[in-house]
């Protein structure tokens, strides 16, 4: 008997709630700013959402707040401003064909995605909120995130 083959992660961010409006940074609040790199081309765009919590990580309609930037020298700066102190994670995806959707294959994806802290799918999808969270007391925060390609 064969050993069961991993499922790949099988989730999609949403770009509709990614185009949110992101206040100026306030008062007691910080920058967090998201360095994506080792996109295999300069094609597209890339995708960033910022939660605040684990409910519909890293599905992006519940996304705390969005961004979407060119990718320039195989890389991405995604920039959130505002951010009050708390726990948060990121995921991102690299939009090669800019249609605003992480595309798959039989639930594969076909475009390189990533999460904060690096860190990695779980078998049968993304990782949970708590592989990917980083803390935000207060000041400018540089989050690197190293794309994946399946």
């Amino acid at each position: 008997m064969g050993r069961a083959k991993p499922r790949a992660p099988t989730f999609a961010l949403g770009i509709a709630a990614l185009l949110l409006a992101v206040p100026a940074s306030a008062e007691g609040t910080s920058v967090v700013t998201i360095a994506a790199g080792g996109l295999r081309n300069d094609d597209g765009q890339v995708v960033c959402a910022l939660f605040d919590s684990g409910k519909g990580f890293p599905d992006g309609k519940h996304a705390l707040k969005g961004d979407v930037v060119q990718v320039q020298s195989r890389g991405g700066v995604c920039r959130f401003t505002g951010v009050a102190p708390g726990t948060y994670a990121v995921a991102l995806f690299h939009d090669e064909n800019k249609d605003k959707v992480l595309n798959t294959f039989l639930g594969i994806p076909r475009e390189g995605f990533g999460f904060s802290r690096n860190a990695p799918p779980s078998t049968f999808g993304p990782p949970k909120f708590s592989a990917a969270a980083f803390r935000v007391v207060k000041g400018d925060y540089t989050i690197r995130v190293s794309m994946r390609y399946l």
